[in-house]
């Protein structure tokens, strides 16, 4: 479990909205769609100082994300040099657990007293459970919170994606498991059932095609994400099973 300001991840507190951002104006809009959490994505961003200045005016936790391109994103080289001016404005900083420069961004991260959150994507498909678990493991011994993204390509893939959640959960790790694809995407408002601490939705009514960048391996990052006031109304929805 781990606090960021008024928000608590992890725990008994149940899955927490993040509203994916990168253009001015939308981190008003992720508040207004009720999102609990921001996730600021530099490396999709054209106009950062823009974003930024949005952000001072909100109240929400920032996870600071500027991803590689190998694992879906657009971030440039020199990723720490860009990582030192933003940092302030994170409450906690995305770092790839497969990443050259993990280990910089981790001791930048911890200079400015800021946890860490390791992701790790397979754009390609889901491993076998043991294989993700153990990379979770890993992951954990890096950093506060753990995600773990991976692309669902058949419906059969989606029970393992359901078993490594409870297997995180019995470790007890602050974690998050992200299927990613449109065969997934069914069970993204069902992840905190299973110990998904975080649910990430795009913000507006419709994904930009900046949201889908093709990265190294060619292959799309976000299918399947649903928006932040869909995920909000299914897990309203889902409490009232509960």
């Amino acid at each position: 479990m781990i606090q960021l300001g008024d928000v608590i991840i992890g725990g008994d507190e149940g899955p927490k909205i993040v509203g994916v951002i990168y253009e001015p104006g939308q981190a008003r809009q992720a508040v207004e769609e009720g999102a609990d959490i921001i996730e600021f994505r530099v490396d999709l961003a054209d106009d950062t100082n823009g974003v930024l200045r949005d952000l001072e005016e909100v109240s929400l936790p920032v996870i600071l994300t500027n991803r590689r391109v190998e694992e879906g994103g657009n971030a440039a080289m020199n990723r720490r040099e860009q990582l030192s001016p933003l940092i302030s404005y994170a409450s906690i900083v995305d770092i790839e657990l497969m990443a050259p420069d993990r280990d910089d961004l981790i001791a930048e991260a911890a200079t400015h007293g800021r946890p860490t959150l390791i992701s790790y994507h397979d754009l390609d498909g889901t491993p076998a459970e043991a294989a993700m678990l153990e990379v979770m493991q890993t992951a954990n011994g890096y950093g506060d919170v753990v995600k773990l993204a991976v692309t669902i390509e058949h419906l059969r893939d989606a029970p393992r994606v359901l078993d490594v959640s409870l297997a995180a959960r019995e470790e007890g790790f602050t974690f998050c498991v992200v299927p990613i694809g449109a065969l997934g995407s069914h069970i993204r408002p069902l992840m905190g059932i299973y110990g998904s601490s975080l649910l990430y939705g795009y913000v507006g009514q419709h994904i930009s095609p900046k949201m889908r960048p093709y990265g190294f391996t060619g292959k799309r990052a976000s299918p399947g994400m649903l928006s932040v006031s869909r995920l909000k109304r299914a897990i309203e929805e889902i409490r009232t099973w509960q």
